[in-house]
């Protein structure tokens, strides 16, 4: 079942390229929210003395969660050597970068 991924995953296409770079930066990014609505929450005092705690961190948390694609897009393209799929990857995180500007820009 394992091979089967792996096999999935070793596509030289535009589309596998979006859907990574959009799929991998999304599990990371809710990973983090995740993570920092615990905190918030089993401190409450945090987000009395700091009500604009979300407006600050969301975008500095879109920006962390598009490390993953880079290291991605370096296997993709160096590796592999599938320039389709390292396309579609730089598609996706530059398309991820414009949701980054329009989110800290209109908070």
């Amino acid at each position: 079942m394992f091979n089967r991924f792996l096999d999935f995953l070793r596509k030289d296409t535009y589309t596998m390229g979006i859907v990574l770079g959009i799929v991998i930066p999304a599990i990371v990014f809710g990973i983090l929210f995740g993570v920092l609505s615990i905190l918030v929450h089993s401190n409450p005092n945090m987000l009395i003395n700091n009500p604009s705690l979300y407006k600050t961190i969301v975008p500095k948390l879109i920006l962390i969660s598009m490390i993953p694609s880079l290291f991605i897009l370096r296997h993709y393209l160096l590796k592999l050597k599938y320039d389709k799929t390292g396309r579609g990857l730089i598609i996706s995180t530059f398309l991820l970068g414009l949701v980054f500007v329009i989110v800290q820009f209109s908070l």
